[in-house]
């Protein structure tokens, strides 16, 4: 019962969204109160000055390796961009505790519920391609999915959900018992999906208010599949990440054996991290990615453009149109932070994660958020450029 009790919580990601310049607390799945860690403190360049050159971040690097220390993570690694230039890539720690392997620029990690935004992307371009609209309804005749999931009649207030709604979390479908991507590992999604609607009513009528869902986004990946008619991985490469370069960004394994040639070990003592269905989760989050490619979407989604992002301006939907967003993951074994923002957004990724997720997430935050503050000169360098 315990273990069923905390994959309840699994790969919950206290997703938040801010206006720029804004600090009020925001909403969150578990609790409305937790506050949006504050972006940090604008530096701007005086007009005619020379950026610095040569720059020293070693003090973020020391500072983050006690952190590392401190929250017993085996490794992680952090990008932060300023002005759309990657200033800072560093990796740290052991990817592998028993081989004794080294965290390098270019392993990969787990992105857990980082997963979401990139399927926003997908729903957003198929928006701006005319193939889609929010307000279409999902099930039931003359739907996006018709009567594919569960048995005839569906409840009228599953007949009334549209993508807006699974975009928003506000579907209502409940994680009670549990949430149901992390039930019978070895079962398909179609039989879960059977089994949500035929046995799991609403909590509540569509659009009244937000609880977060885990199976709402792996719905959205099936309408990304009959709207596109590739499968969601597909679509996803050859739409939103080949066409602007971002390469490392891959569809995870479930299995240990299964795992990428430079992913990361995963460790926690919470539950197994190769317990789960990662491969089920799909469009929830099922992706995995280092902080460098993650950092290039980042830029690529800051709705501004300096450099040239995935979507015109003006084309995402939801938070993907605010000028400042974060969005967190956590799975046993894994903890991911994206910022998104001007002049700074980062990324760290962490290759352990225990049931205090909640607490180390907003940590990491404040632990960013003071480096950047406290930094008064940064290098004119781009890391994203090969050559540098």
């Amino acid at each position: 019962m315990t273990k069923i009790l905390l994959f309840s919580f699994l790969s919950f990601l206290m997703f938040s969204c801010e206006k720029e310049s804004t600090d009020a607390p925001i909403s969150t799945p578990e609790t409305n109160e937790i506050k949006e860690a504050s972006p940090p403190t604008e530096f701007i360049e005086e007009q005619g000055q020379q950026p610095t050159v040569q720059v020293s971040l070693n003090e973020i690097t020391s500072d983050f390796e006690r952190f590392m220390s401190q929250n017993n993570f085996p490794g992680a690694q952090i990008a932060i961009i300023r002005n759309e230039k990657l200033v800072y890539l560093e990796a740290f720690g052991i990817s592998d505790v028993e081989k004794n392997l080294p965290v390098s620029n270019s392993t990969l990690f787990r992105i857990a519920s980082i997963s979401k935004p990139i399927t926003l992307l997908a729903i957003s371009k198929l928006i701006l391609d005319g193939k889609l609209s929010l307000d279409e309804r999902v099930f039931g005749a003359n739907s996006i999915l018709g009567n594919t999931y569960g048995n005839l009649p569906i409840e009228n207030n599953e007949l009334q959900i549209t993508v807006d709604h699974l975009v928003e979390h506000t579907a209502g479908f409940a994680n009670e018992p549990t949430d149901i991507m992390f039930e019978q590992v070895d079962l398909n999604f179609n039989v879960l999906a059977d089994r949500v609607l035929d046995e799991r009513s609403l909590t509540f009528e569509p659009g009244l208010r937000f609880q977060y869902s885990n199976f709402g986004y792996a719905l959205l990946g099936k309408i990304i599949e009959a709207k596109s008619g590739q499968s969601y991985k597909d679509y996803v490469k050859e739409n939103i990440l080949e066409p602007n370069l971002i390469n490392e960004i891959y569809m995870g394994k479930s299995t240990l054996e299964g795992k990428l040639p430079d992913e990361t070990k995963y460790y926690s003592s919470w539950a197994s991290p190769y317990s789960m269905n990662i491969e089920r989760l799909g469009a929830a989050g099922g992706w995995v990615s280092n902080a460098k490619s993650l950092a290039l979407l980042a830029v690529k989604s800051d709705g501004r453009f300096n450099v040239n992002n995935i979507l015109p301006a003006g084309n995402g939907v939801s938070y993907l149109l605010r000028s400042s967003w974060t969005h967190n993951g956590a799975l046993p074994g894994t903890l991911a932070v994206l910022h998104v923002g001007h002049p700074f957004s980062y990324v760290v990724l962490v290759n352990s994660g225990e049931s205090n997720f909640a607490t180390v997430l907003d940590a990491i935050h404040t632990f960013m958020n003071n480096m950047i503050e406290r930094q008064d000169a940064w290098p004119n360098t781009d890391l994203f450029e090969p050559n540098q």
